[in-house]
């Protein structure tokens, strides 16, 4: 049985189960935000996890506990039944508010792993949309939250919980959608490597070549029992290359990425050249829809000639073919090389739910405001290129 007392932190008070009268039963939302209880849904997570056509990774049951397990602000999932039956869906959410020090003047909500998960989405049963969302859109109204945001939506149902919120009390602001590309995968390497255009033909097969030609060539994904090691080098090329901080790389991602590389659901590929490491990719692993979910590149400047990392997805790509995957999913993000080497893509969307009212639309102003000052001092302190 659930808890009946969830301590939820922050603002958002509101009882643990409410129902609304559905076309049988009434639908009742419970709340959870401690892992002792969340820990109760898995079997029925897996379950909606392996039926949902709209599940991807970032809601498997592997991705969310360690989502959740190292991210800093607080979480709630809310589960949605009818009457004393199984739940028929979950949404997992965020909440933050701004400034992050002192008196809060902005509440937020959002969609849980954001912005570490390339994609959002809910897991419910099929069919019964028109009883789960209107129940959750009424339960997070309830909550005390000043922005609602929906980024890197990947499920076209969120639109519709969108919907159930009154244009009387509520601007919806929508932004860009995001290209996502992706590789479904055909028997053979040979069978891709010869859909792509002539140009990316020759030059992937041309690079590929002469990077096995190097001394000392070795690709390979790291196995588990060496998964500390891969995720440091990855975490450090990545963070060299962009020119990220790579102390925060590693408290935002190392314990994450841990996690899912002990359940196997993380793989890092490294390309080298002797004792020379060209490029690491970390991606994550799905197996229930044989899918790998390329997340994160470095590569070495030094070999920049060589392409090193559109050569190191092509050679996991011919490695995920090998061994039986069907998709490589290129993740979010429209770079003019992931285009070149896909033959699918989809889109993701990002909306904001803000609450009418003077005070809130003040407050958003002002931290509009803040955050262009911010990118200004960065930009300074940075100094010429």
């Amino acid at each position: 049985m659930i808890a009946t007392e969830v301590s939820i932190p922050m603002d958002l008070h509101y009882s643990h189960a409410h129902a609304w009268q559905g076309d049988h039963s009434p639908m009742i939302v419970d709340r959870f935000s401690s892992f002792r209880e969340l820990e109760t849904l898995e079997p029925r997570w897996r379950e909606l996890f392996a039926t949902d056509p709209h599940a991807n990774f970032f809601l498997s049951w592997e991705w969310i506990c360690a989502c959740l397990a190292t991210d800093d602000t607080p979480w709630l999932v809310l589960g949605v039944r009818a009457g004393d039956g199984p739940y028929l869906a979950f949404l997992a959410l965020n909440h933050g508010r701004f400034p992050t020090m002192g008196p809060p003047v902005n509440r937020e909500l959002y969609l849980a792993g954001i912005p570490r998960g390339d994609y959002t989405g809910m897991l419910a049963v099929a069919g019964e949309e028109a009883r789960v969302i209107p129940a959750l859109a009424r339960y997070i109204d309830g909550l005390s939250w000043d922005n609602f945001s929906l980024n890197d939506c990947a499920d076209e149902r969120l639109a519709m919980l969108v919907r159930e919120f009154s244009p009387n009390r509520y601007t919806v602001t929508s932004g860009e959608p995001t290209p996502c590309p992706y590789i479904d995968l055909p028997a053979t390497w040979e069978e891709y490597v010869s859909s792509r255009g002539v140009a990316t033909r020759r030059t992937l097969r041309a690079k590929i070549r002469k990077t096995e030609s190097l001394p000392g060539y070795h690709f390979r994904w790291v196995p588990k029992e060496e998964a500390a090691e891969a995720i440091e080098l990855l975490l450090q090329i990545n963070s060299a290359r962009w020119k990220k901080d790579l102390n925060k790389r590693r408290r935002i991602f190392g314990e994450l990425f841990r996690r899912c590389y002990a359940s196997g659901r993380f793989v890092v590929a490294t390309l080298y050249a002797g004792d020379t490491l060209l490029a690491a990719q970390g991606s994550f692993v799905e197996p229930s829809s044989s899918t790998i979910l390329g997340y994160m590149m470095g590569y070495n400047p030094d070999f920049q000639k060589l392409s090193p990392g559109a050569v190191l997805v092509g050679l996991s790509t011919r490695h995920a073919i090998e061994h039986g995957f069907k998709r490589y999913d290129l993740a979010r993000g429209g770079e003019e090389y992931k285009i070149s080497l896909s033959n699918g893509l989809h889109y993701t969307s990002h909306t904001k739910l803000t609450r009418r009212g003077l005070r809130v639309a003040a407050v958003n102003a002002g931290r509009a405001g803040f955050v262009a000052a911010k990118g200004v001092a960065r930009r300074l302190l940075r100094g010429p290129a």
